[in-house]
């Protein structure tokens, strides 16, 4: 039998195969020309893709992908009536070398491993015990620093009489108040958390997949990061707003300051699209900065327009639900806009679609809808957007689709309500003043939502009426991603504010400069010292401590501009 190498890297010896790939030995023991096909198990209701013709009696090697599990089948062409003859599903392992077997009597084996890879999670489970260890260590120091000073300042000689009388009557020191002493450590610990994990997916990840965004619907730890900065945006807003209508500012003024930090989102948002594509006639114009400068504005001018500088009611027997009932028509201006927006999802008509579609096109539903990318999201944003719009149309499941702007106009207005729900978390803080009454608030919202989420997507990833997307910001998804932040923010407060059992360190230091490092991270992206060219063949390891420096030298500028003080807000 002759042997054929399509990829040309896993046969030779002295040349690394990519990340994410293995390679796969298909022998054919019939007379006549089959075809490989294969698609990942995460393409929802699809075909398999032609691969490759494997010629009769040979032994033919290919690269595969291994970040989802794979279907591969085979296509008998000899026959009278092409047919998939059999096909399997199989978990391949990165840089792993397989073995499959077609043979004559329209059946095929079960994929079986020729060599065993090593485990690419190594690296990752590495990184943590390094970080773990590192944290025990610099805990553990300041520890030892503490007891000895304690232990010092006891045995200490006494000042004298004269002295502490001196004292006594000395005028009292002025105490300086820093911008940071001032700061809920919890809620910067939050935005440090959400920023820092940004800066490192959006570097890379290490190149893993669940370090990735979804390629359509299902759940990454890369698609907490924006809805979770947009939930702490939302969380500002209520005392801000509260504090500058006790202080006699108007309610018109107001909005032109909410107005003017809009804009400034805007346009930073503008800048650094223009690094990507600097030509004016393809300038992509959404974003994430932008889309979280209008979610802010519409939250903040429905607070500024409907709050009271004052609470003025009781509700007697429900005076436990008076966070919400005091703010009842902000709920109904929110509910009317999200309703507006389900509405316009799922009964706008679409040429050539399906009302109601939201699937990916390209492959999805057996390739019926390849032309209708984002359901009536994606049609909005390229009706308008045009060319000014996020322009990739190669999905790494579904294969070619239309442009498609996560961060449009449609997933726009649905990041309103994750900013709400912010809104009624910092409702929550400064309504009551017990911190367990907070928190059991707060661990409601993260049942409400979750159970709300978990219904409508009908707890799977495909098959619910609304599944969790980030892609197209979908009901569920906001609601399960705002669940996370009420339980994420309730556990830190808990820890940080509450029990004062962790300083939030060092994520307090990123939380209090987020603009500063979203937008410096961008800016930086690719340039030495944090990152650089290898010249090798990247592997996860290799990425994955790239990555990793990148946040932790931004953590580290982050700490520095905290020490100082020094605080850059819009």
């Amino acid at each position: 039998m002759s042997l054929k190498n399509l990829s040309g890297v896993c046969l030779d010896q002295n040349k690394s195969l990519p990340i994410d790939t293995a390679c796969l030995s298909i022998n054919n023991l019939n007379d006549h020309v089959v075809t490989f096909l294969s698609n990942f198990e995460d393409c929802f209701l699809c075909y398999g893709q032609p691969v490759a013709d494997i010629p009769p009696n040979t032994n033919t090697t290919i690269q595969i992908s291994t970040k989802y599990p794979l279907k591969i089948y085979y296509n008998d062409t000899g026959a009278t009536k092409p047919y998939i003859w059999c096909g399997s599903s199989y978990s391949f392992k990165q840089h792993g070398r397989y073995g499959w077997n077609i043979t004559k009597d329209n059946s095929c084996s079960s994929v079986y491993t020729l060599y065993e890879p090593w485990n690419p999670y190594l690296p990752l489970l590495a990184a943590v015990m390094t970080y773990l260890l590192s944290f025990a260590i610099i805990f553990t120091s300041k520890l030892i620093i503490n007891v000895v000073r304690t232990y010092l300042a006891k045995h200490a000689e006494s000042h004298n009489d004269i002295d502490r009388l001196q004292e006594s009557e000395s005028t009292p020191e002025m105490v300086a108040v820093s911008k940071t002493a001032m700061r809920l450590q919890a809620l910067d610990a939050f935005r440090g958390i959400a920023v820092l994990l940004m800066i490192f997916v959006n570097n890379g990840g290490g190149e893993y997949v669940f370090l990735n965004h979804a390629a359509w619907n299902g759940l990454t730890v890369a698609d907490l990061v924006l809805p979770w900065f947009a939930w702490a945006m939302g969380f500002t807003i209520v005392n801000s707003v509260r504090v500058h209508l006790r202080v006699s500012v108007s309610r018109t003024r107001l909005i032109i300051m909410q107005l003017r930090r809009t804009v400034l989102l805007i346009l930073f948002g503008l800048f650094i699209n223009s690094q990507h594509n600097s030509t004016l006639s393809e300038l992509r114009f959404p974003g994430v900065l932008q889309l979280l400068a209008v979610a802010y504005f519409i939250c903040s001018v429905i607070e500024t327009c409907l709050a009271s500088p004052q609470r003025t009611f009781q509700f007697g027997r429900f005076v436990f639900l008076q966070d919400i009932l005091e703010r009842w028509t902000q709920w109904m201006v929110v509910l009317v806009i999200i309703l507006v927006h389900t509405c316009i999802t799922f009964f706008l008509h679409v040429p050539g679609c399906p009302r109601g579609y939201l699937g990916p096109g390209g492959y999805h539903h057996y390739g019926l809808n390849v032309n209708c990318t984002g359901g009536a999201a994606g049609y909005i944003d390229r009706l308008i957007f045009g060319q000014h719009m996020y322009q990739k149309t190669m999905n790494p499941v579904y294969g070619p689709t239309l442009p498609h702007d996560p961060e449009g106009l449609m997933n726009t207005i649905s990041a309103v309500l994750i900013v709400f729900m912010g809104v009624q978390a910092g409702r929550i803080f400064v309504t009551y003043y017990q911190a367990n009454s907070r928190i059991i608030r707060w661990f409601a919202w993260f049942v409400a939502t979750g159970l709300l989420a978990g219904i409508l997507c009908n707890f799977s990833q495909e098959k619910g009426w609304v599944p969790v997307n980030k892609n197209m910001m979908s009901l569920s998804f906001v609601l399960c991603t705002s669940s996370f932040a009420f339980l994420l923010f309730s556990i830190l407060y808990y820890l940080i504010d509450h029990k004062k059992f962790w300083s939030g360190v060092p994520f307090i230091y990123a939380g209090a400069n987020p603009i500063l490092l979203y937008v410096g991270h961008y800016l930086t992206m690719g340039l030495f010292p944090f990152a650089w060219e290898t010249g090798t063949t990247p592997t996860h390891a290799s990425v994955l401590a790239m990555n990793l420096w990148t946040t932790t030298l931004w953590a580290i500028i982050a700490y520095l501009f905290y020490m100082k003080d020094f605080l850059i807000t819009i």
